[in-house]
């Protein structure tokens, strides 16, 4: 249970663990009332700095500056629906980033990658970032119907491909 610090990814890192302490915290007795505080008290602030790098575009970035990141939005989108379990979470902020998500989508179930992202140090490839905004939309509550083109599109990647990753997500 640790302090939430620099950018999206880092304060996801100490945020999102803490996530499922509510969960191990009923399921076990004995634990220190002070610890629980602690860890709701962390927990709260790292949504606060969560939320303050939502970019003007409505979407996640590392630092909140605009362009968003796709893959880091759909991350985001999926970290607030879990803390939703737990906590109070801004559902209209929830709506704007699938919002955000289901706008970069093409016609054709694929999703446009801003080139401008800060991601250029290891941005995954096409097909793995489709497939990853598609499971995070799905795991969020999307109905698979809402999003029938993207689907179909990952279904198809990860049954004629050869990417472990891709194949799992499908």
């Amino acid at each position: 249970i640790r302090d939430p610090y620099g950018c999206f990814e880092q304060t996801s890192s100490t945020t999102f663990p803490l996530v499922l302490a509510p969960q191990y915290f009923l399921s076990h007795q004995g634990v220190d009332p002070a610890l629980i505080a602690a860890a709701r008290e962390k927990l709260d602030a790292g949504y606060q700095r969560l939320i303050g790098f939502e970019t003007e575009d409505q979407g996640y970035e590392w630092f909140g500056s605009t362009p968003p990141h796709e893959a880091l939005t759909a991350y985001g989108l999926l970290e607030f629906v879990e803390m939703a379990k737990v906590m109070d979470v801004d559902q209209a902020m929830i709506q704007r980033t699938s919002d955000w998500l289901l706008s970069r989508c093409d016609e054709d179930g694929s999703f446009k990658l801003d080139e401008k992202a800060l991601d250029s140090f290891g941005r995954a490839p096409q097909d793995t970032t489709d497939a990853y905004i598609v499971w995070s939309l799905l795991e969020a509550g999307y109905h698979p119907a809402k999003i029938e083109k993207s689907v179909d599109l990952v279904l198809k990647l990860a049954t004629e491909g050869n990417d472990a990753y891709v194949l799992a997500l499908g």
